[in-house]
C-alpha cells in the first residue's frame, strides 16, 4: 500500500534570523492569536503531514508553521511551511543563540545544516552527549551570533541539549514531549519482544 506522505525535496536550512521589527510588534501578535490563524496553521500542518520541510521530522505536537518570506502578515499558503523545533531554532538563530541560549554556531562541519539536525536528533535519542555529537559532526571554530545574514549563512548551528535560559520555552516543552514519545515506543518494543 503506497504511503500517504508525499516525497518532497527538503528545503535548504542555514542559520539566519527574522527581522525583529516585523515580528515583535502588536499587529503580528494580534495575527497569531486569531482563531483564523489556528485554522490555517492546522491546514498547513496537515498538508505537510506534520513533517518538518527542512529535516523530515514528523510530530503531531509542537511543530511550527513558518513564514518563508519572514512576513507574519503574509499568510498565503504558498508562503507557509512546517518546521520542527530544532530547525526553527536554526532558522531563528538569534532566538536560539541569544534569547534561549541553546544554539551554538560553528565555522566548520563535515555535514550540511539539514543533516546536522537529523544526526543530532538521532544521536541524542541514543543518549549521546553534546561533546560526542559535536565530535562526530566535526564541528569546529565556535563563532558568535551577529545580526548579519550573509555572515550567518556561512555558519553551522548546533542545537545543544541545554535547557533554555527560562527553562520553560517551547523547545523545552518539545524535548519533554519527544522523550516521552521515545519511552512509549521503547515500552511497546519491550512488550512486543516478550510476546
Amino acid at each position: 500500500m503506497p504511503s500517504k506522505a508525499r516525497k518532497r525535496e527538503l528545503r535548504e536550512l542555514y542559520p539566519t534570523y527574522a527581522d525583529p521589527l516585523l515580528w515583535r510588534n502588536e499587529r503580528a501578535t494580534e495575527e497569531t492569536d486569531r482563531n483564523e490563524w489556528q485554522v490555517l496553521r492546522l491546514r498547513i500542518l496537515k498538508r505537510d503531514y506534520f513533517s518538518c520541510q527542512y529535516c523530515g521530522y514528523r510530530s503531531e505536537k509542537y511543530q511550527i508553521v513558518h513564514h518563508l518570506d519572514e512576513n507574519p502578515n503574509n499568510n498565503d499558503e504558498k508562503n507557509l511551511t512546517t518546521i520542527c523545533q530544532m530547525c526553527n531554532l536554526i532558522m531563528h538563530s538569534g532566538q536560539g543563540c541569544v534569547v534561549q541560549g541553546v544554539v551554538d554556531l560553528y565555522a566548520v562541519s563535515k555535514y550540511n545544516q539539514n543533516d546536522i539536525i537529523k544526526i543530532t536528533r538521532e544521536m541524542r535519542d541514543e543518549q549521546k552527549s553534546d561533546e560526542e555529537i559535536v565530535k562526530f559532526l566535526r564541528l569546529k571554530g565556535r563563532m558568535p551570533f551577529k545580526m548579519d545574514k550573509p555572515y550567518l549563512k556561512k555558519l553551522y548551528g548546533f542545537v545543544t541539549s541545554r535547557s533554555s535560559k527560562t527553562g520553560d520555552g517551547m523547545y523545552d516543552h518539545w524535548k519533554a514531549y519527544h522523550y516521552s514519545q521515545l519511552r512509549v515506543k521503547e515500552d511497546r518494543n519491550l512488550k512486543s519482544a516478550h510476546l
